[in-house]
């Protein structure tokens, strides 16, 4: 059985590099994945090669913009179970 099988995952920065290795990599662990960054054409990219993911641009720096993506989030899978940062 993966690892995270069933969890929830938000990963901000996912559009490139580590963070997109994290969601590629967590979602074939078996979780739901929400691709967070700035780079809508490199987050979709990433949410389209996972399994079950889907990207929200946000901009950390803004609060209003980070509530947004959580909320997208748990709207979408009902809840969250881990942040990656």
């Amino acid at each position: 059985m993966p690892r995270i099988d069933g969890k929830v995952c938000v990963i901000t920065g996912s559009a490139s590099g580590i963070g997109r290795e994290a969601a590629l990599l967590f979602s074939e662990e078996g979780a739901s994945v929400c691709v967070a960054d700035v780079d809508s054409d490199a987050g979709e990219m990433t949410a389209g090669e996972c399994r079950d993911a889907f990207f929200v641009k946000v901009d950390v720096t803004d609060p209003g913009s980070v509530q947004e993506m959580y909320e997208a989030t748990a709207k979408r899978f009902g809840g969250i179970d881990v942040l990656y940062n």
